[in-house]
């Protein structure tokens, strides 16, 4: 059997960070003690993530002429960037990050530029290049409501479909049919908001992780698996066949920057699952056929995914930057013996 292939529709942005004591208030001027420009956006972030854990990925999406740096810095990560469309008429999109010096967090600004640029013609002519059935496309926020139409043509070509919905917009729920979405990866803040839109009520009290994952479980009877990340609190996940949460503790590092470790998150968790689905396409282990995917993985490769990821997410935070950041696989795997 051929590894199974992975088309990731998403962003690519120059990051811009400002390195600031703490991050800025409103009506307040404070100074960046450094300035760096690297590669990012959600969409490339989890491409070069995916590369890094070893799986086959194609990105799709749009830059401008100032972004033809980034496809190349893409390239040599391993992600096959013939897909990737450079435009005349817009920059590349950007994000304006703030560091904060004093707590390691950050605060982040979004110009989407040529991410909003792709269209779904465009998209469909990838599609027919060889991508059907066993092949897995992965979304995120940021780049607009033709993600939505975007992945329903990777439904109906056969795709399972990976939805990271972050950034989090008040109208996600009408720009992606949530019943096309086979694993949903969210935050803990993104969970809150998603459970706000569905039940159409305001959210007065803190719920916790489990219960918002019971609700959000509920709420979509066709997710065969939905992640909470809680950050240094690690994640809560739900899996459907088994009806199994899963709860494990974040990996623990010294701690510089969490930008790109959602991202990181992501991509080695779908990669983890694409190694696995070729396992058991192999030992013919198919999965029901009233079901909109293919191949499930077991109880244990769920785990298992989940923990690379989850080592691969703590292992970024360690280091300064997003793409840069991403371990390569070899790392992950020698960390995974200790947690």
């Amino acid at each position: 059997m051929v590894a199974s292939k992975i088309l990731v529709f998403g962003s690519i942005n120059i990051d811009e960070f400002f390195y600031v004591p703490h991050i800025v208030i409103s009506g307040e001027t404070i100074t960046s003690t450094k300035y760096t420009q690297k590669a990012g956006g959600k969409g490339a972030n989890q491409s070069v993530a995916i590369a890094k854990a070893g799986a086959k990925v194609w990105h799709v999406g749009k830059i401008g002429r100032d972004g033809i740096w980034i496809k190349e810095y893409m390239e040599s990560q391993l992600v096959n960037v013939e897909h990737i469309i450079i435009s005349e008429e817009q920059p590349t999109g950007r994000a304006f990050i703030q560091l904060s010096q004093s707590t390691r967090d950050n605060a982040i600004i979004l110009l989407p530029g040529t991410n909003y640029l792709l269209n779904e013609i465009e998209a469909q002519k990838v599609l027919t290049q060889g991508f059907g059935k066993g092949d897995w496309s992965v979304f995120q926020n940021e780049i607009g409501h033709i993600g939505g139409e975007i992945l329903k043509l990777c439904k109906n070509h056969g795709l399972t479909t990976v939805l990271n919905a972050a950034p989090i917009s008040e109208d996600i729920t009408k720009i992606f049919s949530f019943d096309l979405v086979d694993y949903l990866i969210i935050n803990k803040l993104e969970a809150t908001e998603l459970y706000r839109q569905v039940l159409a009520i305001n959210v007065t009290t803190e719920l916790s992780p489990t219960e918002l994952l019971d609700a959000l479980s509920n709420a979509f009877s066709q997710l065969i698996g939905i992640i909470i990340t809680l950050g240094n609190d690690g994640l809560v996940a739900w899996f459907r066949p088994e009806k199994r949460v899963y709860t494990l503790p974040a990996f623990k590092t010294t701690l510089y920057d969490t930008t790109g470790a959602g991202d990181a998150f992501t991509g080695y968790f779908v990669a983890s699952l694409s190694r696995n689905q070729l396992k058991n396409e192999q030992n013919n282990e198919f999965i029901s056929t009233d079901t909109k995917s293919f191949i499930l993985p077991t109880v244990d490769q769920f785990l298992d995914s989940l923990k690379e990821a989850i080592v691969a997410a703590g292992l970024s935070v360690s280091k300064y930057g997003a793409m840069e950041s991403i371990p390569y696989l070899k790392e992950v795997q020698e960390k995974l013996e200790s947690f």
